[in-house]
């Protein structure tokens, strides 16, 4: 990596923990949910700073399908428990919904389909997720009781849809409603079941959802040495918390607003400029707002954002660990070189996962980061290890190792000084294209299929040889440089998709697990098929546009780099 020293060691010894912590005061005066008026506040408060910084500033309204979960409780047995319900689950009726209980333990897709769940209420082990809200609603369950890890409940969104739903996606919101109790509560429950099968449980839920009005903030820190067809660095963190959320994300927006007051002082060192969007609607909008944001700006990103970093839960107490960040196989070198510099750790370079506001992918954009550092040693059933705190009230200041805080944000702050002032962008797109030969090398096609991938492999061979001649030209001249960032921007808007997306570019897959390269999925389902010629036949169509679909896009990105 080259870059400007001076730029970069001012960059990283200018960051204050002080500063950082003051604006964490700051932000635990307020609970943050998604459309209300102290997220407003929050947010106005994060503008009138970055507008003292020097950067350009505006504030977006959208509409947002947005779920804030109220009063919960439930009854068994003579007795209340404790509960909390969640974000798109369904409200119950005002006397509450009563059911038999059928216990699922972790509830697999298998003891599902082995059980008959129809208008019952289900008992399963761990936190509420999209996943269970979508397999209770293809098995015609009507609740849900979630039995947390340990005593702490952890609020959740359990739609599956990637933000605001549509006329194709509104049928696949949830259709139960739900709640989670401590994991001593849900002992008792079932021990009792065990004594006594049919026994009836009645969950009590409120949960308020709609439609509302909620802010994206837009600030922008230009270059000012910058060429007139410079693209820029989208960096992005989500501002709507549960409770206070100082870690999530708190500490995050925080690392925006820091990173950023350096880079201000130092902007003549800049080749690209730097776009920082602060997001409502991840918490209980499921990314609804940089989902509307891409939509909204869908042909501006394609044409002028080179790449997207994200920021969640800077700082936690306890999170250690930073070798298992995500990146992009493209920026997965540069990230392990930056993580290495500061923290002396390995890095095992992580795929990007379906979370942390990743809306952008169909675009075409790679993306860095998202939660950069977490607990070494993850506790059973809480995502992401971000510790027993994450998405319960107790996420709090106290919460924030200062010393880890610093180091998140100087890694972030060192990314990004090479993002915007490296003469050309870090992006290894021959290894992605590597990664893309690897995964097709994998598939076996049944003899009986007349399906054929040696031209595809063909194909990515050559666009591997050719990138990696790309990548070790010699430039003379910032117009050489420049020329080189558009490339590989327009060569990314053909393999993005490929690696993180099933299908359109203008459509956003669900929020559930991807597998690598989704685009290749109907070519593996076929070459797994084991259940005759008739099946193969079915899979045939799906999978052979698939493989039109990725000699088009490879074929297209080929033309681009040997033009």
């Amino acid at each position: 990596m080259k870059i400007n020293t001076e730029f970069l060691n001012n960059l990283i010894s200018q960051i204050s923990t002080d500063q950082m912590m003051e604006h964490l005061q700051e932000f635990s005066r307020w609970k943050k949910l998604a459309g209300t008026k102290e997220e407003a506040q929050s947010l106005n408060y994060i503008r009138g700073v970055l507008d003292s910084y020097g950067l350009s500033t505006t504030l977006l309204y959208h509409d947002a399908f947005i779920s804030l979960p109220e009063a919960a409780h439930l009854e068994f047995n003579g007795k209340r428990f404790k509960a909390i319900t969640h974000s798109m689950a369904l409200p119950t009726p005002e006397a509450g919904l009563t059911r038999k209980i059928v216990d699922l333990g972790s509830a697999s897709q298998a003891t599902f389909n082995a059980t008959d769940v129809r208008n019952q209420i289900v008992l399963i082990d761990g936190m509420a997720t999209p996943e269970m809200a979508k397999r209770c609603r293809h098995a015609g369950a009507v609740g849900q009781i979630h039995i947390s890890p340990h005593e702490y409940l952890h609020e959740m969104c359990l739609s599956p849809v990637w933000g605001n739903p549509d006329f194709e996606t509104v049928k696949n919101l949830p259709t139960s409603s739900a709640v989670t109790l401590s994991d001593e509560d849900g002992k008792k429950i079932r021990e009792q079941l065990t004594i006594t099968p049919d026994l009836p449980a009645t969950i009590h839920a409120k949960v308020d959802t709609g439609w509302r009005k909620t802010p994206i903030l837009i600030a922008d820190l230009e270059a000012k040495n910058a060429p007139e067809d410079a693209p820029y660095i989208l960096f992005s963190g989500h501002h709507d918390t549960w409770y206070e959320g100082v870690m999530d994300n708190g500490s995050a927006n925080a690392t925006m607003m820091e990173v950023t007051r350096c880079m201000a002082k130092n902007r003549n060192a800049m080749k690209r400029h730097l776009r920082l969007c602060f997001w409502s609607g991840h918490s209980q909008g499921r990314y609804s707002g940089s989902t509307w944001f891409a939509d909204k700006y869908w042909h501006e990103l394609h044409r002028d954002c080179a790449v997207h970093v994200n920021v969640d839960s800077t700082g936690g107490e306890g999170n250690s660990l930073l070798s298992t960040a995500p990146a992009a196989t493209e920026l997965s070198e540069f990230a392990q070189e930056v993580i290495k510099q500061h923290s002396g750790q390995g890095y095992d370079g992580n795929r990007m996962a379906r979370n942390s506001d990743q809306s952008f992918w169909g675009i075409g954009i790679p993306s860095l980061f998202g939660i950069l550092s977490c607990q070494p040693n993850e506790t059973v059933g809480v995502r992401n290890a971000l510790g027993w705190w994450w998405h319960t009230p107790y996420d709090k200041i106290e919460r924030i190792n200062p010393a880890f805080l610093l180091r998140d944000t100087q890694i972030y702050a060192h990314a990004l000084a090479h993002l915007v002032s490296d003469p050309y962008l870090p992006l290894n797109i021959a290894a992605q294209v590597a990664d893309l030969l690897s995964n097709i090398a994998e598939i076996q096609l049944p003899s009986e299929c007349d399906l054929s991938l040696s031209a595809l492999h063909t194909e990515v061979e050559e666009l591997h040889k050719e990138m990696v001649g790309f990548q070790e030209q010699r430039l003379e001249s910032p117009e050489a440089y420049l020329k080189r960032d558009r490339t590989l921007m327009l060569v990314s808007r053909q393999l993005v998709p490929l690696d993180y997306t099933y299908g359109d570019q203008h459509s956003h897959d669900p929020a559930l697990p991807l597998p690598k390269w989704p685009s290749l999925e109907p070519i593996r389902n076929l070459a797994g098929e084991t259940r005759g010629a008739d099946a193969l036949r079915l899979h045939l169509g799906l999978a052979t546009r698939s493989l039109n679909r990725l000699l088009s896009n490879v074929r297209i990105a080929r033309a681009l780099v040997t033009a």
